[in-house]
């Protein structure tokens, strides 16, 4: 026997969990300009990856070596992930924090943008379902 949720509820915890979406997707978003209106540029190069496992893949985060505007070399952590990773000795442009610089993100669209664009998509899928459940109550 399978358990289904009370159509009753459907509708509001979708609606809610929207919500919620909507307020991280805004967060993320000004999160994000801010960091980009202070970033700077640099060329660094794939020292290394770190292997993140999940159960039916493996994520591979890149450490990149790179020297910032101060003439500083800094080695640091991507937060973003490759499933197939980055050959190790690429050349690669990141984004980092001047006052930290190893806070970085490596410099692509996808990169930038990943965390925004799944806070929209899980918004938009939860207010569907939650406006579905309404109308079909009625």
């Amino acid at each position: 026997m399978r358990f289904q949720a009370p159509h009753a509820l459907i509708a509001p915890v979708c609606l809610t969990l929207g919500v919620l979406a909507v307020e991280w997707a805004l967060l993320a978003f000004r999160s994000q300009r801010r960091f980009l209106g202070k970033a700077l540029r640099a060329k660094g190069v794939v020292q290394s990856l770190t292997a993140e496992h999940l159960e039916r893949t493996t994520f591979y985060f890149p450490v990149i070596r790179f020297t910032t505007v101060a003439g500083v070399t800094v080695t640091a952590a991507s937060k973003t992930s490759k499933s197939r990773g980055y050959p190790i000795g690429k050349t690669i442009s990141v984004l980092y924090d001047p006052n930290d610089p190893k806070n970085l993100e490596i410099d692509t669209f996808w990169s930038r943008w990943v965390v925004v664009i799944a806070a929209i998509f899980f918004a938009v899928v939860l207010f569907s379902v939650g406006t579905g459940a309404l109308l079909s109550r009625r």
